[in-house]
């Protein structure tokens, strides 16, 4: 079974790599339960895996390929930490722990939303009620906004 747990900036999820194509991902990862338009780009698609909690992102403007990832999870892990449903003080001990504590609290509302973003990653955890909501990731790019694909 494909691993779909595995948050791994930069590089994929789990056994996805970053630059499949849309038949590489459904041959690894099989049916999505939903293909949804991306709201950030227009073109661009969002495949939605309910049972791993994961939605995978592909890029028109990369010819429909995989560019990022979002999960819902709490069984998904960056480096062996798992971050979905920690409140904010462990979610920044855990990113310390998994070496990615340079990253920065932004805007914390009274409901408990706000975000920790580690650019660097490309990695940020979204919050809502004071508890990470879900973990996003994607590509990264080199100075002139071109894709770094993993090797």
């Amino acid at each position: 079974m494909t691993d779909l747990l595995t948050i791994r900036p930069g590089a994929g999820v789990g056994d996805l790599r970053f630059g499949a194509t849309r038949d590489e991902v459904r041959a690894a990862a099989g049916e999505p339960a939903e293909i949804l338009p991306s709201d950030e780009e227009s073109g661009s698609e969002l495949w939605v895996y309910e049972s791993a909690a994961l939605a995978v992102g592909f890029a028109a403007e990369e010819n429909f390929r995989f560019v990022s990832c979002e999960t819902y999870s709490a069984k998904a892990t960056f480096k062996g930490e798992t971050l979905v449903g920690l409140d904010r003080d462990a979610a920044e001990a855990a990113l310390e722990r998994a070496g990615a504590d340079e990253g920065a609290f932004l805007a914390e509302d009274e409901d408990g939303s706000g975000q920790i973003a580690v650019p660097r990653l490309g990695l940020s955890l979204w919050f809502a009620e004071h508890a990470v909501e879900s973990v996003g990731w994607g590509v990264l790019f080199d100075d002139d906004d071109n894709v770094l694909w993993p090797t």
